[in-house]
């Protein structure tokens, strides 16, 4: 496997990361990537806005074509010039039926955009999921207690084949309805890892099969959907039918009431460190698994408990955990990697640690 492409700045050399600065080039602590497409989308999440690039599979240009969250490529501001328009701390973007839908995590909502026959968003959003609307920004709409629409940090949302699921990471739970338009402004079908619509403790108070600490991404395929608990350093997989109830796969543990870390130590194909993100395409599955700076890539789904991966990305071998290798920053060196997408032969990583994203070509 070999890299293809990376973009954000340029580095000064030896342990100086890449240029942080809003341009068309630079990116800062981006947190999610998504391929639509021709088209790669980038939740810059330090620079409070999201880039595409179009026809980025022949283009090899790294500068954005369009901005979202920003008057222009220059700007960084957080909700600028308001919320109704400015985003705070995006982290997860994608195209579906002529709209973008952006995690606006910092304001505990999804934001919609409608697209122009160019694919280009209105300057406004046209729809709110996770608040009243598009001036709210509060916690749980304000509210001293989680309902079944309401939004706590939802890193992360995926559009599958029996509904939309959104991780709603600060509530502790995973939400889903049929479709997005049943997401507005109404509570969820489904409410995956609490008790009621008004609980968010965190595991329930015990650490098992049918309970997260930070879920943060979700993405799946056929009868399978694969969800980032993060805080409890694994990856849960869940069979059809999706109802709230212990899961059938475990990735990362021993066990589904283990949640153990082994913080800086040598981890082997089946441990992982706060994997944040989850890529699912046909038969193969990409985990971000960002504390040991790496992405493992199974080659087929994995059930059951204790599943080895059969690649990694960014490290040199299973053991190997350092920040870039715990050397100088080179274009097969990750650092916290946050994010990945994987399509066809495509991997793109959110490099986040190191200001950038990496697209990878994966070779038979």
């Amino acid at each position: 496997m070999r890299p293809l492409r990376v973009y954000g700045g340029s580095s000064g050399g030896g342990l100086r990361l890449p240029e942080a600065q809003a341009s068309r080039r630079n990116l800062y602590g981006p947190r999610g990537v998504t391929i639509s497409g021709d088209s790669l989308i980038i939740c810059d999440t330090g620079n409070h806005r999201v880039l595409l690039y179009r026809d980025f599979r022949t283009n090899p240009s790294i500068e954005a074509d369009l901005v979202i969250g920003q008057p222009d490529f220059d700007s960084e501001r957080p909700a600028w010039p308001d919320p109704v328009r400015g985003l705070f701390m995006p982290t997860d973007a994608k195209i579906v039926d002529k709209r973008l839908f952006i995690a606006d995590s910092w304001h505990h909502r999804i934001v919609i955009y409608e697209l122009d026959h160019q694919g280009k968003p209105h300057s406004l959003p046209m729809a709110v999921i996770g608040q009243r609307s598009l001036e709210e920004v509060e916690a749980n709409r304000g509210e001293s207690e989680c309902d079944g629409a309401s939004l706590y940090w939802p890193f992360g949302f995926g559009f599958l084949d029996d509904g939309f699921w959104v991780a709603d990471t600060g509530n502790r739970r995973v939400l889903r309805w049929r479709d997005w338009q049943s997401a507005i402004d109404k509570p969820a079908e489904e409410v995956i890892g609490q008790d009621a619509d008004d609980c968010r403790e965190e595991n329930r108070g015990r650490v098992g099969g049918d309970s997260f600490r930070w879920p943060h991404s979700v993405d799946g395929a056929g009868d399978v959907t694969y969800i980032a608990d993060a805080g409890n350093h694994r990856v849960l997989g869940f069979d059809l039918p999706h109802v709230d109830r212990a899961a059938d796969t475990v990735i990362g543990q021993s066990s589904f009431v283990d949640n153990t870390e082994w913080p800086y130590a040598p981890q082997g194909p089946d441990r992982l460190r706060f994997p944040y993100g989850v890529s699912v395409d046909g038969g193969r599955l990409a985990v971000a698994d960002s504390a040991n700076n790496r992405v493992l890539l199974f080659d087929s789904l994995p059930g059951g408990v204790g599943a080895k991966a059969d690649h990694v990305i960014g490290q040199p071998d299973f053991e190997s955990y350092g920040e870039n290798q715990w050397r100088v920053m080179s274009d097969a060196t990750l650092c916290w990697p946050y994010a990945v997408d994987l399509v066809d032969d495509v991997l793109v990583i959110a490099d986040t640690g190191n200001n950038r994203v990496v697209v990878w070509k994966l070779e038979d």
